[in-house]
């Protein structure tokens, strides 16, 4: 289906329509930040919106990046910031041309906000409740992201996805709200849809396939998770402070057989459990290793929405983004 046959589409809201055909997509669907350079090229590719995390590049690697999403996609794409640190790659990225910045736990500051509109790119604001929402509209930004309690990774959201989709989209007025937590079909985002949203987020649906940068260990978990598969926890905080959403995996529940104690008496802390690419120890309870390669990949935090139990194959992106259209569309 060509993208002016999906915006045509009579299940897709006005707000829907609107955002694809603002951003260059064919579908309503957004990528979560993790993934990687080759995972955010075929998303894109494939008509949806890729998602590059910038937090942690170096300014050069930022720039170089964007040059060739810039290059070889036709820019629905957006560079991803987690705001408990200062967005150090910000200018660069904007120097290369990225289309649209995204910022999550926290607010971008006013100095921000200018150095995007003076780039004349577009910006977004994830959010986890009315009064969050509030705030972020104050800073007129072109959408907000919605996420619910149900999301993987280093969860923002504190309340049930169809609860605050519905507090925030109250306040959101004509700025677009795209939803986020436990996504993992086409009849979960007609869901989100028809409750008002701009498009739906996907984190763990688009970590099961071929072109993320995860690992195969940690690839095939996925796959083979059921329901209540994950927990909400904040095991995994040697390195990030913060509630996260991860499956069950040989560190978690030696952690919960001890009851849950603090730093400094968790069982086997001081392990070295993997070696990432870059040749990086990876300690158990790190927020990191998901990509590594070596060592005992099993033990490190396994990233996962409530949503995983849908994901059932490791298909390549573009033919998963085909499958959750045809899902949305019931066929």
């Amino acid at each position: 289906m060509d993208s002016k046959d999906a915006r045509s589409n009579g299940d897709l809201n006005a707000r829907a329509k609107a955002f694809m055909e603002t951003y260059g997509l064919d579908y309503p669907i957004i990528q979560a930040a993790p993934g990687g350079e080759r995972l955010a090229h075929a998303v894109a590719s494939a008509g949806a919106m890729g998602a590059l995390q910038m937090s942690w590049a170096t300014p050069e690697d930022g720039y170089d990046t964007v040059s060739r999403m810039k290059a070889n996609t036709r820019g629905n794409f957006y560079a991803n910031y987690i705001l408990h640190g200062e967005p150090v790659t910000l200018d660069k990225v904007l120097e290369a041309g990225c289309p649209t910045v995204q910022f999550a736990w926290g607010l971008p500051s006013t100095e921000v906000v200018s150095k995007i509109r003076g780039a004349q790119a577009r910006f977004g604001i994830q959010v986890s409740g009315r009064q969050n929402a509030e705030r972020a509209l104050e800073l007129l930004p072109d959408f907000l992201i919605c996420q619910g309690i149900e999301a993987g990774g280093h969860v923002q959201g504190t309340s049930e996805l169809s609860n605050v989709l519905l507090e925030v989209l109250a306040v959101a007025g004509e700025v677009p709200v795209l939803a986020s937590g436990g996504i993992s079909t086409g009849h979960d985002i007609r869901r989100v849809i028809n409750a008002g949203a701009a498009g739906a987020v996907l984190g763990t649906r688009f970590m099961a396939t071929v072109e993320s940068d995860g690992n195969d260990v940690y690839k095939r978990a996925l796959v083979e998770a059921g329901v209540n598969s994950t927990v909400y926890t904040n095991c995994f905080n040697r390195d990030w402070q913060a509630m996260h959403r991860v499956l069950r995996n040989s560190t978690f529940l030696a952690w919960e057989a001890e009851g849950g104690p603090l730093a400094g008496s968790k069982p086997g802390e001081n392990d070295i459990v993997a070696i990432d690419d870059d040749g990086s120890e990876v300690m158990r309870y790190s927020s990191g290793g998901y990509g590594a390669k070596k060592g005992q990949l099993e033990a490190v935090a396994m990233y996962a929405g409530q949503g995983v139990s849908q994901v059932n194959d490791l298909p390549p992106a573009a033919d998963l983004v085909a499958t959750l259209w045809r899902e949305f569309k019931g066929q």
